[in-house]
């Protein structure tokens, strides 16, 4: 039966750790459904149609991804919600009209983590690869003391299918980006 386990888990070492370093956001595409998406059975991908995503950083300890498992037995239905929340220091005039082209569309969206895999490649997450990421809140403030955050912040969220898939991992020295070997994927900065 497909739902049955098939392999157990050990406790591991204390060796990793949290937080996320960027995003890469791109126009919505589904991009499971496409005869170019090729990931592994463990959700591992190494092909997506052909899109350009945009690079944004985000400070150390600001920014964090979450995926509830949302489970119904007395309907039979099983989805992920994965909720992702960006903060970004200062505001300028590119911000707010990203602010506005996010809130209205439903981007596909590479999540880079500081946790590297055991040849120190960056671990990336895809998040919102069939339906999309929906903004469903946020704010842009001035702050009021000198020391308060100038900047604006970002909730989104994607209800799907899988927990959520992970990139191929790139190979040092490349390039600069950790998902050069998914092909179908260009950066812009």
């Amino acid at each position: 039966m497909p739902c049955d386990l098939s392999s157990g888990r050990i406790v591991g070492c204390k060796d990793a750790i949290g937080g996320i370093v960027r995003v890469y956001i791109g126009n919505f595409q589904d991009m499971v459904n496409n005869t170019t998406f090729a990931a592994s059975a463990t959700n591992v991908v190494s092909a997506i149609p052909a899109q350009t995503f945009y690079q944004f950083d985000v400070r150390p300890e600001t920014s964090s991804l979450t995926v509830n498992f949302q489970a119904n037995a007395a309907n039979g239905t099983t989805f992920f919600e994965q909720n992702l929340s960006l903060v970004f220091q200062k505001l300028d005039a590119t911000d707010l009209a990203d602010i506005r082209v996010l809130c209205q569309g439903r981007p596909n969206i590479w999540v880079e983590t500081q946790e590297k895999d055991s040849n120190g490649i960056p671990v990336v997450y895809l998040v919102g690869a069939e339906f999309g990421m929906n903004v469903t809140g946020g704010n842009a403030a001035t702050g009021t003391a000198m020391g308060d955050m100038n900047g604006f912040t970002i909730e989104l969220q994607g209800k799907e299918r899988e927990v959520m898939y992970e990139a191929t991992p790139g190979t040092l020295g490349s390039s600069d980006s950790p998902l050069d070997n998914v092909t179908g994927v260009t950066i812009s900065a």
